[in-house]
């Protein structure tokens, strides 16, 4: 129906072009120069519909290998920020649970208990040899189930396999969708340069059904896990898969029971006398000695029950070793928990000891981006932090950037003809009409890609409204100042299609495509930015089109007896005015669509945010540059588009501002200075 109306919308405007010419109010050359950039954009879209028809859809075999080099070059990357290095690794125990799958290969070869690296394997040669591999780990918070998800992909993707291992954060997984659909989107989002850009759904759909396999971290994080493990036995049947959940929400949904074939673990707590071996090894210096001293005149006490995950420990192990001494003697309930407290608020002191960045400052925004995160899944992005600041701000700044663009540009048109004063009234009307209509529009996902033509795709039903609501906006504003100075309502109505077509189409080739680059938080933003940037040039070019046109029309159109006092029309040759007109245009449009899409867009907003943030003293003014910082420190982790706390532990303690404020204290001053060079400690 959209297109049908575009069409006759068109066909009505042709109509009225040849009526004018026929009645000798147009030039032929006026109406010819005037469908010039109709012409260039209809042959675009064709051009770009006949490319696409005509490409070589990329093969499987291509779309796994593009797939299998991009997952092991992420999460090598990703590993190093964790600091799963071979040697920092804790000899992790595991044990099989009772009543777990014995049938399979797997189990077969395996024994009841053994080492963290020995169960990675394995699984990794049995799921390449193209073994039915199905393996679940369990353990407490901390106990390295993520971390084993990282080590086996790794296993799985070097070299690449017959199944390319995929991890999916389960959090945000919806039950109620089957669970295919929400993998496929996850892939195209996150691994969407799979080699036909115009195909990826399609594409990602079918290595989901046939040649990934999953990773799947936190059961115990979907909000129906009950219902989540039946769509995984029903969904999966057959397939090799890795499972991770917390121990207490496994045994409670009896999933040993639902999930057929499957290998059980559970990851083993620390025994004091490991945590004492890790610490001799990864640690030198007085500190250490009545820290074994406790550990080992109360293998079972509370501060042995702290360090009984790897990640607590691993926090230790970057403090040298060192604790206070009440934490050391401490016994009684909440003794284990003021330990734990004490090594993340120290943690964060640590990693913010060197640099010009305060750690008081560094900590106090922490906790402000702990405090905004997806509740759900954890994740921290950049383009929702908008909905930390108040509604009234964007439409605040809306109003004075497209009251001051908008008065601006049309100001420096009118006074051409001697009537700057109602450039000035236009330019206030557009922008008291534009800008909240702009602001009332949803904001945009990051448009994750610079605009080519042979990526466009048809677009959805929704950013087919968005197409023509730029249109429309862009096809009133010219046409009402065409309207003032134009005598023929043919100019007004064939600017006005001009420029509503030249809005819609700068829409339509800056809506997201799939991106050729590695999808990271600041490639994101950088394309985003880029695509308003690229609607600015659009509505620049085209705009000088049209005004070159409307120029070269001024003599003979002009509104009459309003405009017969500019003298100036009549003294300067019509290629002149066609320049100026060209001029005039390039600036109007580019304008008016460059406030739009950067209203509209989520760099846009974020430089609002990003200000208004700053302001209030939640984040400092280079945000970006703070959280790539803070990933560089091991504060924060990156999953793709999205940032992560270290640990959901580490980002739960910097949510609560009396814990966040209370462990910075006794975080300084215990920590001796060879900590100063001493690398980040081992990891689960």
């Amino acid at each position: 129906m959209a297109w049908a109306g575009l069409g006759a919308l068109l066909v009505a405007t042709v109509g009225m072009a040849v009526r004018g010419v026929m009645n000798g109010d147009l030039k032929v050359l006026d109406v010819w120069a005037a469908f010039v950039p109709v012409a260039v954009a209809i042959g675009g879209i064709a051009m770009t519909v006949l490319q696409a028809g005509r490409r070589t859809p990329a093969t499987p075999e291509e779309a796994v290998a593009a797939l299998a080099r991009k997952v092991a070059r992420d999460w090598r990357e990703e590993s190093r920020h964790r600091g799963l290095f071979a040697e920092r690794r804790m000899a992790v125990r595991w044990r099989r649970r009772p009543g777990s799958e014995r049938v399979s290969r797997l189990a077969a070869e395996l024994p009841g208990e053994g080492v963290l690296n020995q169960l990675t394997e394995t699984f990794a040669r049995h799921a390449r040899a193209g073994s039915l591999s199905r393996l679940v780990v369990t353990g407490e918070p901390g106990a390295g189930k993520t971390a084993v998800c990282v080590l086996t992909t790794l296993e799985l993707a070097e070299p690449a396999g017959p199944a390319v291992p995929v991890l999916f954060r389960l959090s945000s997984w919806d039950p109620a969708r089957p669970l295919t659909e929400w993998m496929t989107d996850e892939l195209t989002t996150d691994y969407p340069a799979l080699a036909d850009r115009t195909r990826s759904h399609e594409i990602a759909g079918e290595l989901v059904q046939h040649h990934v396999l999953p990773v799947l971290d936190g059961l115990d994080e979907v909000c129906d896990p009950a219902a989540a493990l039946r769509r995984i036995e029903d969904e999966l049947e057959g397939r090799s898969l890795i499972l991770t959940c917390r121990t207490a929400d496994f045994d409670r949904l009896d999933a040993g029971a639902v999930l057929s074939e499957a290998f059980v673990v559970r990851l083993q707590p620390l025994r004091a006398d490991e945590a004492r071996g890790v610490l001799e090894t990864a640690c030198t210096g007085p500190d250490l000695e009545p820290l074994a001293a406790a550990l080992d005149s109360r293998p079972g006490g509370s501060l042995a029950q702290a360090l009984e995950t790897p990640f607590m420990l691993s926090l230790l192990v970057a403090r040298g070793g060192s604790l206070p001494g009440e934490l050391l003697s401490a016994t009684g309930p909440g003794a284990g928990e003021r330990i734990k407290q004490h090594l993340l608020g120290a943690f964060v002191a640590r990693a913010y000891r060197l640099g010009d960045v305060d750690a008081d400052e560094a900590r106090r925004h922490l906790a402000f981006l702990a405090r905004n995160v997806d509740p759900a899944t954890g994740r921290l992005a950049w383009w929702q932090l908008h909905r930390a600041v108040p509604r009234w701000v964007f439409l605040a700044v809306a109003l004075g950037s497209s009251a001051i663009g908008c008065s601006a540009a049309a100001i420096a048109l009118f006074s051409l003809f001697g009537r700057p004063l109602m450039g000035l009234w236009i330019g206030l009307g557009a922008a008291l009409v534009g800008a909240p209509v702009v602001e009332l529009v949803p904001q945009d996902d990051p448009r994750r890609a610079k605009p080519r033509l042979r990526s466009v795709r048809p677009p959805s039903s929704h950013a087919l409204q968005r197409v023509l609501g730029f249109g429309a906006v862009g096809a009133a504003a010219c046409a009402v100042i065409v309207w003032f100075l134009y005598e023929k309502p043919q100019y007004a109505v064939i600017g006005g299609v001009l420029s509503g077509i030249t809005y819609a189409a700068a829409r339509y080739f800056s809506e997201p495509s799939d991106p050729v680059e590695a999808v990271t938080p600041v490639t994101l933003l950088r394309s985003d930015r880029s695509a308003v940037l690229y609607a600015w040039l659009a509505g620049a070019v085209a705009g000088a089109l049209t005004g070159a046109y409307l120029g070269a029309s001024i003599k003979d159109g002009r509104r009459t007896p309003q405009l017969d006092d500019v003298t100036l029309i009549d003294q300067l040759p019509t290629a002149v005015e066609a320049l100026m007109g060209a001029a005039a245009g390039a600036l109007l449009s580019a304008t008016g669509l460059g406030l739009m899409a950067i209203g509209s867009s989520s760099w846009g907003r974020f430089v609002a945010t990003r200000g208004w943030l700053a302001v209030r003293g939640h984040t400092p003014r280079r945000l970006m540059a703070f959280v790539e910082d803070a990933r560089e420190r091991g504060v924060l982790r990156q999953m793709n588009g999205y940032y992560e706390f270290r640990h959901r532990l580490l980002q739960r303690h910097l949510a609560e501002p009396e814990r966040a404020g209370s462990s910075a204290l006794s975080a300084d001053g215990t920590c001796p200075d060879r900590d100063r060079a001493r690398p980040a400690g081992r990891s689960a």
